[in-house]
């Protein structure tokens, strides 16, 4: 191994613990959360279930991390097929899909219950960073852009009629980002971006609650949730009333174990314990795309990039929404929330991606040559 090897890989590791480190800072805090949120009688075993799904979680970052990367890119694309072939049947085999806040997302095996389209955060980034690293030049052909394009739209297609309009903006936006960061121009937005407007309006005349929202929020009409979310950011003020002293769970905030975890975090820890959330987002998101310009491979530069950038902006219009700054949708906080689907889909990300970044490159051409923001240019 060579000396210009370790030094990345030294260089690398100084990025991805603190990462990681930040993951697992963020899991201890909604663990709290959860804890403190839980209604009388019920602490034990909601931290018994926020446990299992950490667990879960542990146990997918895990698997990832230690299955071969070739592997991992054969086994892939089955898998979305998998997928795409459940999320159909939620919709068409009576009695398969599990209904609740007015769309299908769930399947229940037994006393656990998965939400596919989740899963979709995990592999359809893999599958795309795969597919951009295997051949560069296919980021320069518009027919192939056009074909990867048309692909994500019939696999986000069931996904909509759940309805799920979120996720797929979410996997959109941060597919076009994937694309870019891989190498593909900068004109590409003079497409999505007229795109994505023209999906809003779609959306809007298709689904009644986008509509509903969008009109509500333009209109400054504050809803229930978001009403009481306002006044648990009021009561806790700069440093909130204290843990577990918070008047506003059990019920109080809708959601609030779960998609608006935030507000009862600001109740109890005030406008300190939100900023510090904010900040360790900060932090996680610059040292992952610090290590991403470390890898010496395509495939784990960009799928780093990949995993980054999804978890940030998750937790960034999560945060959004929670604050009124944006309209309302159902979204979890990334690793604070009490959802075991978010957290094992994103683990399972995260561990193929620290695998695929630490792996050594195999061509002749520095991986700095093929993407101008990275520095690595290490000799297998």
């Amino acid at each position: 191994m060579s000396r210009s090897h370790l030094d990345v890989t030294a260089k690398m590791k100084g990025s991805l613990l603190p990462m990681l480190g930040c993951v697992l800072v963020l899991s201890f805090m909604g663990l709290a959360a959860g804890v403190s949120a839980a209604p009388p009688g019920e602490s034990w075993t909601r931290m018994g279930s926020h446990l299992i799904h950490l667990a879960l979680g542990l146990g997918a970052f895990l698997i990832t991390f230690s299955t071969p990367i070739e592997s991992g890119r054969r086994f892939i694309p089955g898998l979305i097929l998998v997928v795409f072939l459940v999320l159909i049947a939620m919709k068409v085999v009576p009695g398969f899909g599990h209904e609740s806040h007015a769309a299908t997302r769930w399947v229940q095996f037994g006393p656990i219950g998965l939400q596919p389209a989740i899963l979709l955060q995990f592999l359809w980034p893999a599958a795309l960073a795969s597919w951009a690293a295997r051949d560069p030049l296919r980021l320069s052909q518009p027919p192939q852009l056009l074909r990867i394009a048309i692909l994500f739209g019939l696999l986000m297609v069931p996904v909509l009629i759940q309805p799920d309009l979120g996720s797929v903006v979410i996997l959109a936006v941060v597919s076009v980002l994937i694309l870019l960061f891989a190498g593909a121009s900068a004109s590409l937005l003079k497409v999505v971006i007229p795109g994505i407007l023209a999906a809003f309006i779609v959306a809007m005349f298709l689904f009644d609650h986008v509509d509903s929202r969008l009109a509500n929020f333009f209109a400054n009409e504050t809803g229930h949730q978001q009403a009481r979310a306002e006044e648990a950011f009021a009561a806790g003020g700069l440093l909130g009333v204290g843990p577990g002293e918070g008047i506003m769970k059990n019920g109080w905030v809708p959601e609030g174990d779960t998609d608006y975890i935030l507000a009862l975090l600001a109740e109890e820890w005030g406008l300190f314990g939100t900023g510090l959330v904010w900040l360790i987002f900060v932090a996680f998101t610059y040292f992952g795309l610090r290590a991403a310009r470390c890898a010496e491979c395509r495939y784990g530069a960009i799928l780093l990039v990949a995993a980054t950038l999804i978890i940030s902006l998750q937790a960034g219009l999560n945060m959004a929404v929670v604050s009124g700054l944006v309209p309302p949708k159902g979204l979890p906080l990334p690793f604070v929330s009490r959802g075991g689907s978010s957290i094992l889909a994103l683990s399972a990300l995260l561990g193929l991606a620290v695998r695929a970044a630490l792996e050594k490159r195999r061509t002749k051409v520095p991986v700095s040559e093929l993407f101008q923001w990275t520095e690595s240019n290490a000799l297998v």
